[in-house]
């Protein structure tokens, strides 16, 4: 299905002087008048048939514009999504003391349990200390923000990680691996009242067919597994939003047939590195100014994919730099890079007046961002709002995905501010 936005047309200039007075002899001939609007029909005409060849052959151009009024698809078609939007929120361990759960947040996932290289949940560090993930999985602040979630009809998952390349390699290639952590899984799933079980694996070496191949087939084993013993339980991946786009570890079409959801990791577009600032989840604007954006990934993903399994991830943080300029796209300096929740945000914007702070508004990207002055030194700070929350959701809407996804719960501070847009989604 097309999706249907407005774009903002512009006013013409009126004619003056000379230009008006032969405009108007112009228009007194009867003759001249029939060839004038004859052409202007035939204009629009050839008009409105290049558009609508044109968004029928770009389905996922920009369904939205931040110049105009929201036009809604599901308004303009007459259809309603069509399901219940999911809201996501991964905990990671170290904010469960200063979170507070949200009515709006239908899945809690913890976040996480480590995948050892043999497959085995690992439970203890290299210097024999507990890790601190699978520490607190068994903790009373988890038990009281899993109840209170529960009481909301919502449901329980954990997040199963793995970052390091040589680890990814020795798990997903052996097969009694595969096994070793399916034998990890099921004392998990029977100490805990676990409703689901997202897979984080993030691989940055070599891809190779192999790869590919090894950890579709594993998403297929847990797949079966889960069918098999826990019905209930659903099973999900995480993915880097380029992963559609470009070769990586993982085989979207393939995994997709074996997972309930997809969560496709929207952001960090930029990062504390970056040489340039820049949002760290930009809607649109990758052509011209940065590599790339959440629009043309979502498109490849909705490719290969059915959209009703895919939760586009949504940031509640950005990143600062130390700048050469207040440019929206000025160069950083090295190692000057710092991640901003939005309660830091808030705190930035609170000291107006003694940094000489200025809030902006990226029409390009849809996103807000701070500069400022301390000591003489320039800043930058790109950053996740209300606003910039309220278009996402809105993408979402219109191409009716599953929902969303948010890194992470414990960033966005203790007002409601972003709960608030959140709440609307339906």
């Amino acid at each position: 299905m097309p999706t249907i936005f407005t774009k903002q047309v512009r006013d013409l200039p009126k004619p003056q002087g000379k230009r008006q007075r032969r405009g108007f002899k112009f228009l007194t001939s009867w003759k001249n008048r029939f060839k004038f609007f004859t052409l202007v029909f035939v204009l629009l005409c050839l008009s409105f048939a290049a558009t609508l060849w044109y968004f029928w052959e770009e389905p996922l151009l920009s369904p939205l514009s931040s110049l105009t009024t929201f036009k809604f698809l599901n308004t303009i078609t007459g259809e309603k999504p069509s399901q219940t939007k999911i809201v996501y929120g991964f905990l990671p361990y170290w904010n469960l003391n200063k979170v507070t759960i949200q009515p709006e947040v239908t899945h809690l996932a913890y976040f996480s349990l480590t995948i050892g290289p043999d497959g085995n949940i690992i439970t203890k560090t290299e210097k024999n200390t507990a890790e601190p993930g699978y520490h607190k999985l068994g903790s009373d602040q988890l038990l009281e923000l899993a109840n209170q979630v529960d009481a909301n009809q919502g449901q329980v998952e954990i997040v199963l990680t793995q970052f390091d390349n040589n680890d990814i390699m020795s798990f997903i290639t052996n097969e009694t691996a595969h096994q070793n952590l399916l034998n990890s899984l099921d004392a998990i799933l029977l100490a805990y009242p676990i409703s689901g079980v997202n897979i984080d694996i993030e691989y940055t070496g070599k891809i190779t067919d192999e790869l590919r191949t090894k950890l579709a087939t594993l998403m297929q084993k847990l797949n079966r597994h889960l069918d098999q013993r826990y019905s209930h339980v659903q099973l999900s991946i995480d993915m880097y939003a380029s992963a559609a786009s470009k070769r990586q570890l993982w085989d979207v079409s393939a995994i997709a047939k074996e997972v309930d959801y997809v969560i496709v990791m929207a952001y960090d577009f930029h990062r504390r590195s970056s040489t340039q600032a820049g949002p760290v989840a930009p809607l649109f604007g990758g052509d011209d100014l940065w590599d790339s954006d959440i629009n043309q990934h979502l498109k490849a993903f909705s490719e290969q994919m059915p959209r009703s399994k895919i939760l586009l991830g949504i940031p509640f943080y950005g990143y600062g730099w130390q700048t050469t300029s207040h440019d929206s796209q000025a160069h950083t300096y090295p190692d000057s890079g710092w991640t901003v929740s939005f309660q830091e945000a808030q705190e930035i914007i609170s000291q107006g007046e003694v940094l000489g702070v200025q809030e902006h508004w990226h029409e390009t990207a849809l996103a807000p961002y701070l500069t400022y002055t301390e000591e003489e030194e320039n800043f930058i700070a790109y950053y996740e709002n209300p606003r910039s929350i309220a278009y996402k959701l809105e993408y979402v809407r219109q191409l009716d995905l599953a929902g969303i996804a948010i890194w992470a719960l414990g960033y966005e501070g203790s007002g409601r501010e972003l709960w608030e847009v959140i709440e609307k989604l339906e």
